[in-house]
């Protein structure tokens, strides 16, 4: 009986291991590197869950832009490619604004909008790459 259970312990926590939800501090740093991949964006800075860079505003002028992570959440998906989505809340400033949602319409400038993110957004985990895909 001892010699049955050893083996299906150690199944148990393989299996546990490599389904195990990515953390939530790889959500925020894949945030922070879609933002600063953007390519309308420059002098891009992160300090903990604030960044800052310069993009255009909303009217297309030159602005400065603060964003602060406000919150993230890992949930686990059905589609075993993609186990786990996760969401991240953010608050979104230029020239010291906030730019808030208006039902379906960020009012962020589409170049900022161009790579996935916005104050409400997500990404689904891709386990063979250990890496978020933003939508």
């Amino acid at each position: 009986m001892t010699r049955l259970l050893a083996p299906l312990l150690l199944l148990a926590l393989l299996v546990s291991a490599c389904s195990s939800a990515p953390g939530e501090s790889g959500l925020r740093d894949s945030f922070a590197q879609q933002l600063a991949a953007n390519t309308f964006l420059t002098d891009f800075a992160r300090d903990g869950d604030t960044l800052t860079f310069k993009a255009p505003s909303p009217d297309g002028t030159p602005a400065a832009w603060r964003v602060h992570i406000d919150s993230v959440k890992i949930e686990p998906q059905e589609n075993t490619r993609q186990p786990f989505k996760g969401t991240v809340a953010s608050s979104w400033f230029v020239n010291g604004q906030q730019v808030a949602i208006t039902g379906a319409d960020s009012n962020l400038p589409l170049e900022l909008t161009s790579n996935g993110l916005g104050q409400e957004c997500w990404a689904l985990w891709e386990p063979g790459k250990k890496t978020w895909g933003w939508e």
